[in-house]
């Protein structure tokens, strides 16, 4: 385990121990049958490529903590980078911690 992990883990089980809601959440609501839906939405697979499309579980969660917490795009953007209870739970921390 990298130091960075280590440190990540120590962080949430801090936040844990305060109670981590979005952790909670995470255990109720199975998000992989929304997958095929908002799939359906993005159609940028063309000749010309481009930059692939973010997970789109990852956006949905993104679109649902930004309801919640009544974020602008950038302020949803800063939380998702900085707060670890929103990078656990859009997956961007691994899942040992």
């Amino acid at each position: 385990m990298s130091l960075t992990n280590f440190a990540l883990k120590e962080e949430y089980k801090r936040l844990e121990n305060l109670g981590d809601k979005l952790s909670e959440i995470e255990s109720l609501i199975d998000w992989k049958p929304f997958r095929s839906i908002i799939a359906e939405m993005y159609n940028n697979k063309t000749e010309l490529g481009g930059r692939p499309n973010l997970d789109e579980i990852v956006m949905l969660k993104m679109l649902v903590l930004q309801q919640w917490h009544g974020l602008s795009d950038p302020e949803l953007e800063r939380q998702a980078t900085d707060r670890i209870s929103f990078r656990k739970f859009l997956g961007h921390v691994k899942s040992e911690i």
